[in-house]
């Protein structure tokens, strides 16, 4: 008579459909699972269609560009007297830098000079990450949003094409996909977060930083402060509380370490900042610089070095626009605002630290504001095409959806080729270079001076000392020069065109060609003899 009763549909047990032991059918189980494993499916097949893009659109054999070259200098074997870590210091690495893009990929450089390899290595990362980060996000409530997220961000140019690159914005930008959605994670769901989740929180906030500093500063700030709101609500304070200080915990280790190289390197704070910002010039708004890099060149420091306005470009920019006020929408609508919200406030907080930077504008710079909304855009796509499921047809909504992703790749890929070509073709020119001057000779140790060393430098394992691309050489060279003559370095002035008209102090150096677009080294006198027919005559 006490024995309770049993829930409709309970097998004579007490057991609920469902529940281990075969209360649902072996076929629904499976269709259960595969309707909740889609979205990760589909995810890992956008990361796979990423890694192809890389390898074929871009290719593993393009060569460095100068700042890559910096970074793998680090750790690289290829260097002066062997692995020396920590020379950049002496070689143009600026104080705005982080290390993670050299630990990164010291496993590789550390054994090989080779850039092909160092190039699929990057690859296998950079798309293993954005499976990770954007993974994050599905734990989050957002389906087949977040699929759609990650297709919409590795499908634009720049992502693409700085996705094998020694480079740390995207990162940095892949870092702040996966830091604000384990924040979200552990903050708005409304129970208090697993330790777990905790730790993930600290340690991704401990790693940001080192990529690029004054990013995750912004970044970090950005996805705290969205947090901090939720300390408002009853039912969220606990876990947004546990959340915070997690990224508190980790912003103390990740900054911790950044303070102390400023104190070992620089001497104080201060002296670090003021270093990293002397470049910077005057304080200036940048909309329209970027709205012209939309579709490249990868950098620029004038309106008319950027290029004009284009039609797809601004397409492009409207479509992104559209999608992420669906998204907003979308969210709000469905009860979880703040899963959609953040993401956006954290991405225009760190775009609006770019709209208003001195200095170079460049497409990479803007990848983690691109990530962050892509999230809300992946949400906005989704919503559009339930919504057309409902009023139309479901054939009729996956064409829309076909056209709509197979435009903006096309327009894209388009974009991507057009910034490829002419780099591959500079950087080499850079290699061709380094090959010219291993044939004529030179002596180690040796340090090369002028345009574009810090490639040439890292192709022949010298030191680099840089002076301003595209202007003439001055007719007394940097501090360093004589001084590494008198230790019996060999010294390779590297140039293009007559930039040495001026550099007097060179004037009695064998003067060699090494490309057909005009390059032209000095090399200090004691190096080998050089074949018949290299010697420039004027």
């Amino acid at each position: 008579m006490d024995q309770a009763r049993s829930a409709p549909g309970a097998r004579p047990g007490g057991e609920p459909p469902g529940a281990p032991g075969g209360g649902r059918a072996p076929g629904r189980k499976g269709r259960g699972t595969l309707r909740s494993s889609g979205p990760e499916i589909l995810l890992a097949a956008v990361a796979v269609c990423y890694a192809l893009a890389q390898i074929l659109l871009v290719t593993p054999g393009i060569g460095f560009g100068n700042d890559e070259a910096v970074y793998a200098n680090q750790f690289s074997a290829n260097g002066p007297g062997g692995l020396q870590p920590f020379r950049g210091w002496d070689m143009g690495y600026h104080s705005s830098r982080g290390w993670g893009t050299p630990i990164l990929v010291a496993p590789v450089v550390m054994f090989t000079d080779s850039i092909e390899a160092l190039r699929l290595y990057l690859t296998l990362v950079s798309s293993s990450l954005l499976f990770a980060a954007f993974r994050v996000w599905l734990s989050v409530r957002l389906g087949y949003a977040v699929p759609a997220a990650a297709a919409i961000f590795a499908g634009s140019w720049a992502t693409v094409f700085y996705g094998n690159a020694v480079m740390p914005n995207l990162y940095t930008a892949l870092g702040a996909v996966a830091l604000t959605g384990l924040i979200l994670r552990g903050a708005a769901s409304g129970a208090s977060p697993g330790r777990a989740t905790l730790v993930m929180v600290a340690v991704a906030t401990a790693v940001l930083p080192l990529f690029r500093p004054s990013d995750a500063l912004v970044i970090t700030c950005g996805a705290a402060g969205g947090t901090a709101v939720l300390l408002l609500s009853r039912r969220h304070r606990r876990p947004a509380f546990l959340t915070l200080t997690a990224v508190g915990a980790g912003a103390v280790v990740g900054y911790g370490m950044w303070v102390l190289e400023s104190l070992l390197r620089y001497g104080n704070i201060p002296l670090r900042l003021k270093e990293a910002t002397r470049m910077f010039g005057d304080p200036q708004w940048l909309v329209e610089h970027h709205v012209r890099v939309l579709d490249g060149p990868t950098v620029c420091t004038t309106l008319d070095g950027c290029g004009p306005v284009t039609p797809g470009g601004l397409v492009w920019l409207a479509g992104l626009a559209l999608l992420v006020g669906a998204g907003l929408l979308s969210g709000l609508r469905r009860g979880h605002g703040s899963v959609v919200v953040i993401p956006v406030v954290v991405g225009a907080c760190i775009a609006a630290a770019y709209l208003y930077y001195p200095g170079q504008i460049a497409p990479r710079y803007m990848l983690p504001a691109y990530g962050l909304w892509a999230i809300a855009a992946g949400e906005g796509l989704r919503f559009l095409i339930g919504t057309l499921r409902r009023r139309t047809r479901a054939v009729y909504a996956v064409a829309c959806c076909s056209l709509v992703l197979g435009g903006y790749l096309h327009l894209q890929s388009g974009y991507l080729t057009a910034n490829v070509g002419p780099q591959t073709a500079g950087r080499a020119g850079m290699r061709l270079a380094a090959e010219r001057i291993k044939e004529i000779g030179y002596g180690r140790p040796c340090l090369v001076y002028g345009w574009n060393t810090t490639q040439v430098s890292y192709y022949l394992g010298c030191e680099a000392l840089p002076e301003w691309n595209d202007r003439p050489l001055p007719a007394v060279p940097r501090d360093g020069v004589e001084e590494k003559l008198a230790e019996g370095a060999t010294v390779i002035l590297l140039y293009r065109g007559d930039a040495d008209r001026n550099a007097s102090y060179f004037a009695f150096w064998p003067e060699y060609r090494l490309t057909r677009s005009n390059w032209y080294a000095r090399i200090s006198p004691g190096g080998l003899t050089p074949p018949p027919g290299t010697r420039r005559t004027h």
